[in-house]
């Protein structure tokens, strides 16, 4: 039995759809899955405009600076924070 697109685009809600974002974006959320989200945002706008926008906010972030790698030690961090807070 065959499908229509908006028929199989109903195998997966919205909400699925914004679950599966960033899995689907960075291409590991299978292929079955993946293929009924391109299904999905073919027929469903919101969702388009939801992954478009979230794939924007993504490539902006990668295009910020680096922390330096005390600020990505959380035991530096603490210990940082307590310094300045006695001082005070």
């Amino acid at each position: 039995m065959t499908q229509s697109g908006e028929e199989a685009a109903s195998e997966i809600t919205c909400r699925e759809v914004a679950e599966w974002t960033s899995a689907y974006l960075d291409a590991c959320a299978g292929d079955g899955r993946n293929a009924r989200i391109v299904l999905h945002l073919a027929v469903c706008a919101g969702c388009e405009a939801y992954v478009k926008h979230i794939a924007f906010v993504r490539r902006l972030v990668g295009l910020l600076p680096k922390a330096p790698e005390a600020l990505a030690d959380p035991d530096g961090l603490r210990g940082a924070f307590v310094a300045r807070h006695r001082k005070q």
